[in-house]
């Protein structure tokens, strides 16, 4: 049990450096489709595009969407 407090607090202690971690991922991601005309990186980064509409995006409607 002592082992699994440990893991907390260190998760707790860099929350905002694994928060930058996965937001730099997805930027690099995002930049790559959008840059690059072809498929193959689009397929790649799919699943982390979807993920990331579906449950991190906070507008994900778009800009000027109303709230439904």
């Amino acid at each position: 049990m002592e082992a699994l407090g440990k893991i907390y607090n260190y998760f707790i202690l860099h929350q905002k450096d694994f928060f930058d971690a996965v937001a730099y991922l997805v930027l690099m991601g995002s930049v790559i489709v959008k840059l690059t005309p072809t498929l193959k990186d689009d397929n790649y980064f799919k699943g982390i595009i979807k993920f990331v509409g579906k449950y991190i995006a906070l507008d994900k409607y778009g800009p000027g969407a109303e709230d439904k």
